[in-house]
């Protein structure tokens, strides 16, 4: 049991002869007194801190349980996250996988429509190419005889008599003068010697002299026209072979 300071305060004792002191007994309870409510206080004081902190430690046993459901939840909520993460990145990879085969599946059949294309492109630029070299071979050869042609009738014989002065041709050839006096004049002049030859210079009347100017205009005339048609034939021979030049220029 025990005491309060109330009862050791409220003690008493028998006196007997010769016995203690009452005074210094009476001394000593209160000293004891004090020293003993001193320790009541200071036990109240441990106890009121035991229970706190026995509260505290039940609080943090609580807080360690929650604390280790929440480590082990935080754990398996990691070891999910990370099976995820594993399997989406393992989808991720397989995806990207696979795009890549397609885009170099893609990448090949591209390349080699393009090597295709460009080889019937060569193919055919080549054929191209040939049959306009062909072309052009048939061309130099229809040019060659063209310009054969030409030269053949420019370098004729006949040139050389029609491009004579008129007046040499008169002087060099009296048949030639009494041709013409017969053809207008409509008179046959007669064959003579060389010592009884034609007079070139006779004296024609104003009708002859008029009729022989109207022949030599239309013989000028016809020389012009001749001229002229001559020209037109050139010129698209000059002109096919321009154009031509061009087509293989621009071939080449």
């Amino acid at each position: 049991m025990t005491l309060t300071t109330l009862e050791i305060k409220d003690k008493t004792f028998n006196v007997k002869f010769r016995g203690y002191s009452i005074d210094e007994v009476n001394e000593f309870l209160d000293m004891v007194i004090d020293d003993y409510e001193e320790i009541i206080r200071s036990n109240h004081d441990k106890e009121q801190r035991i229970k706190d902190l026995e509260d505290k430690i039940a609080y943090f046993d609580n807080m360690k349980e929650s604390l280790t459901q929440s480590v082990i939840l935080a754990q398996e909520t990691s070891d999910k996250v990370k099976s995820s993460a594993k399997i989406e990145a393992d989808n991720i990879l397989n995806k990207a996988q696979n795009d890549a085969y397609t885009l170099i599946e893609e990448a090949k059949a591209k390349a080699n429509q393009i090597i295709r294309d460009a080889t019937d492109d060569a193919k055919r630029v080549a054929v191209e190419t040939e049959d306009l070299k062909r072309q052009s071979r048939l061309f130099h050869q229809r040019l060659l005889s063209v310009v054969e042609g030409q030269m053949g009738l420019v370098n004729a014989p006949e040139w050389h008599d029609l491009l004579q002065p008129t007046a040499v041709y008169l002087q060099n050839s009296d048949a030639a003068f009494k041709e013409v006096v017969e053809k207008v004049l409509e008179e046959h002049v007669p064959e003579t010697d060389d010592s009884n030859s034609m007079d070139a210079t006779r004296q024609f009347s104003p009708e002859e002299m008029e009729e022989l100017q109207r022949r030599v205009a239309e013989g000028n005339a016809q020389l012009e026209a001749a001229k002229k048609a001559s020209e037109e034939v050139s010129k698209p021979t000059i002109e096919i072979i321009s154009e031509q030049s061009d087509d293989a220029s621009n071939t080449f």
